[in-house]
């Protein structure tokens, strides 16, 4: 009997020693082991959050807009010339001929009135700016965006229509 009273004494004595211990550690506030490796979360900055239901190509859009804007004011500095108040869709190209050594082409609107272009005018709502003439096409180069938003250089061709009777 005297053994089982030692062996309790002894295993109560291991256990107020192991509680002991335990409460030594929370009260130097370490964790256990399993919360010491929890990462806290990042501070989210709730005022300049993306709308998740908003368009995002709105937003690109808008963007690609402001700056296609920019870039117009940027050119202004330059006046601006007739046909650039016209769709390219609206004019056509009906001559192109010499003169003084250098290609010149004849650009008709849409009340059948004529202009003479040479290489370097622009023409057209998105400042398209000649960059060739060839014996039948005229060659432009217009700003425009792309759906990402970018301003892109696109190539434009007014070609002459020959009237066969």
């Amino acid at each position: 009997m005297k053994f089982w009273a030692g062996l309790l004494a002894v295993c109560l004595t291991g256990a107020f020693t192991a509680s002991a211990e335990d409460a030594v550690t929370a009260e130097e506030g370490s964790m256990p082991d399993a919360m010491q490796h929890l990462v806290t979360a990042p501070e989210i900055d709730f005022a300049n959050l993306r709308d998740p239901f908003a368009s995002y190509l709105v937003r690109v859009a808008s963007r690609g807009q402001s700056a296609l804007l920019d870039n117009k004011t940027r050119l202004s500095n330059r006046e601006r010339e007739k046909l650039e108040d016209f769709d390219l869709a609206t004019l056509k190209l009906v001559a192109i001929f010499s003169m003084g050594g250098e290609r010149v082409a004849m650009v008709q609107d849409g009340t059948a009135k004529g202009y003479i272009v040479r290489r370097g005018n622009h023409m057209g709502k998105n400042n398209g700016k000649i960059e060739k003439i060839t014996d039948d096409t005229l060659f432009l180069v217009e700003q425009v965006l792309n759906p990402a938003g970018e301003i892109i250089d696109r190539q434009v061709n007014l070609t002459l229509n020959e009237v066969n009777e």
